[in-house]
């Protein structure tokens, strides 16, 4: 009995530290995704909303396909962008599976979190191409700062504080001045603004979840029979998770200030 409870807390422990960020931080855009929408919609009508929905909807929902391909997902309907829709629904992609397949269950988690996953990857691209002494500087502080052998609460606050220096070194005097600086920031508000789990990704990925709980927990019984650290292994993915915190911390940041300007034109649209 205490073996298993052990097990339990070393999967729910691992599974936290490799979700967790991307689950809460994906709820929070969801929200400020929400009311971003709605002060947009109130000030300037659907176009407020295709304003960054034309680049960002479609990013959201190739991030969907994507995982439906890589876990064996049957793609039965896909629209990356639907300007004319009239049920609020800008885009969307239809799939099915075998239930009984758990690799495909466990995709299920992966293709809810699709969105996140292509958001991160066009950010960190945008980056790499169009602020490269930004995109180096998160790669020095990653390995310098970042310490992922050791999974606590000292890890988030490195994340959190490198995602701070990420941001002041985009914010510069210098940057502004440039063309590619500007091209960043419509990239990263477009992005930031649709990277969000809707209910639907919510759901879908739940399923996926608990699979994948129930797989974590049954490779830690094996990895403890034959005396196996898999925080050793953890700490690897550790590395690649790390440049996922720094940038969605940044994608929240976005979708504040997003949030904020779409509430400033709505009143200033309607009147206070």
């Amino acid at each position: 009995m205490d073996l298993f409870i052990v097990v339990l807390k070393r999967s729910a422990a691992e599974l936290f530290y490799l979700t967790a960020l991307i689950i809460i931080i994906g709820l929070l855009l969801g929200i400020l995704e929400k009311g971003t929408n709605r002060n947009m919609q109130r000030a300037f009508g659907i176009k407020g909303i295709m304003t960054f929905a034309l680049i960002g909807t479609p990013i959201h929902e190739i991030g969907h396909a994507v995982m439906c391909i890589i876990f064996g997902h049957k793609i039965t309907k896909m629209k990356l962008i639907d300007t004319n829709s009239k049920t609020g629904v800008l885009g969307y992609v239809e799939h099915s599976y075998n239930p009984n397949n758990i690799y495909q269950r466990i995709g299920n988690f992966f293709i809810g979190i699709g969105p996140i996953i292509s958001g991160i990857f066009v950010l960190l691209i945008g980056l790499y191409f169009l602020l490269p002494e930004s995109f180096h500087l998160l790669q020095n502080n990653l390995r310098v700062q970042g310490n992922y052998n050791i999974l606590d609460k000292s890890l988030i606050t490195s994340n959190v504080l490198i995602s701070i220096t990420l941001i002041k070194s985009i914010f510069t005097l210098s940057n502004i001045t440039k063309i590619t600086f500007w091209i960043f920031i419509i990239l990263a508000f477009c992005v930031s603004s649709h990277i969000a789990l809707s209910t639907p990704d919510i759901k879908g990925a739940l399923d996926g979840f608990i699979f994948l709980f129930l797989v974590i927990v049954v490779v830690n019984f094996i990895a403890m029979y034959f005396n196996i650290n898999t925080y050793e292994y953890i700490s690897r993915v550790g590395k690649y998770n790390a440049y996922a915190a720094a940038l969605l911390i940044m994608a929240l940041v976005f979708s504040i200030i997003s949030y904020i300007i779409s509430y400033i034109l709505r009143l200033l649209r309607r009147g206070f």
